[in-house]
């Protein structure tokens, strides 16, 4: 609720009534049509601004991270870095220790858990706390198949939301059964020893205000740092693709996959391809396709399971090793594809 709040009632006027016509205005001083004025801003006039789907590096490339993501994750990190300061977390960890246990993991996986709905990166790193090699495996696979960082949650929240409430629960009920039933079948499948939670519990602490806020902004700041340059890259790309055609040539190989089984339009291959940079933008991309409810919800739920983001993909290489990975990969793929093609069946038919 904050989060849009903050969209409906400071992001969307700023963009919609004084970035927009301005970005626009400049543009067309010096390229008023062509390939880069269709870079820059797409096909956004100061009569029509369409910021969401003119793939523009001043316009979507901007606008998504800025307004369609920024308020939710500034809510997440303050709630977070609440919880932090309180002293709450670890009080978390005991209470969840014993359903963690029959996932293979013990109470401290809340932690890597609950930093990936923020980031899947530091979310993977955080899988140091755990003992073994294979509490570490089980608990960074569930986290990057079934654990959706705030960006791309945010954007699940943008594009479903107006569609009502139900299709954001479908997705992330599908989630959290894909994280239960994952993990018990890796707690019996991947060898290894998952040992009791020894913590010692901290008294209740009350925040300093002043360190809330800069912990919040900090985090906040780290996330644009890492966001935008990977946005702008993303829609960089998909205007190369459009251009020299390797959209259509993927869309024609991959489209028995994504028609037959998943249910959905050729084009959504370029939200996959660009998941691997940055899911949130992917998600971002579904929307110029036409796709009803159904379809953005089997899409959503395939680009939160089958990849991590380049970002996270390297940090669970280097600590999960080559081996590992490859396997939590092959993992990935195939309950995508499985778990797509069971939604398009029960939500589509057949």
């Amino acid at each position: 609720r904050i989060g849009e709040w903050i969209i409906e009632h400071l992001m969307d006027p700023i963009f919609y009534n004084y970035y927009g016509p301005w970005v626009v205005g400049v543009v067309n001083s010096f390229s008023p049509d062509g390939l880069l004025h269709d870079i820059l801003i797409g096909q956004s006039t100061v009569e029509s601004l369409d910021f969401m789907q003119s793939f523009g590096l001043l316009t979507t490339g901007l606008y998504v991270p800025f307004d369609m993501v920024l308020p939710f994750v500034i809510t997440f990190y303050f709630m977070l870095s609440l919880l932090e300061d309180v002293g709450y977390l670890p009080r978390l960890a005991v209470l969840v220790d014993t359903g963690l246990h029959k996932l293979g993991l013990h109470g401290s996986a809340v932690v890597p858990t609950i930093l990936g709905f923020g980031c899947n990166v530091p979310g993977a790193l955080a899988t140091r706390v755990m003992e073994t090699g294979k509490q570490r495996f089980i608990a960074a696979t569930l986290m990057a198949i079934a654990v959706p960082c705030m960006a791309q949650s945010a954007m699940i929240f943008g594009i479903l939301g107006r569609y009502g409430v139900k299709w954001i629960f479908i997705v992330y009920c599908t989630l959290f059964m894909l994280y239960i039933f994952i993990g018990l079948l890796l707690k019996k499948i991947v060898r290894g020893e998952s040992p009791e939670l020894l913590l010692e519990v901290p008294p209740y602490r009350k925040p300093d205000p002043a360190t809330l806020l800069k912990k919040t902004w900090t985090k906040a700041y780290g996330f644009l740092a890492e966001a935008v340059p990977f946005v702008i890259l993303g829609v960089f790309i998909v205007n190369l693709m459009h251009v020299s055609g390797v959209i259509g040539v993927l869309s024609t190989v991959f489209a028995p996959v994504l028609t037959t089984l998943l249910g959905l339009p050729e084009g959504a291959i370029v939200a996959l391809i660009m998941g691997f940079l940055r899911k949130d933008i992917a998600i971002g991309m579904l929307l110029p396709l036409g796709m009803s409810p159904q379809q953005l919800t089997i899409s959503c739920v395939i680009l939160s399971t089958y990849f991590p983001c380049i970002a996270t993909f390297v940090i669970l290489l280097r600590e999960l090793g080559i081996r590992d990975m490859l396997k939590a990969a092959g993992l990935m793929i195939t309950v995508s594809l499985s778990v797509g093609t069971l939604m398009r069946l029960v939500l589509i038919g057949i």
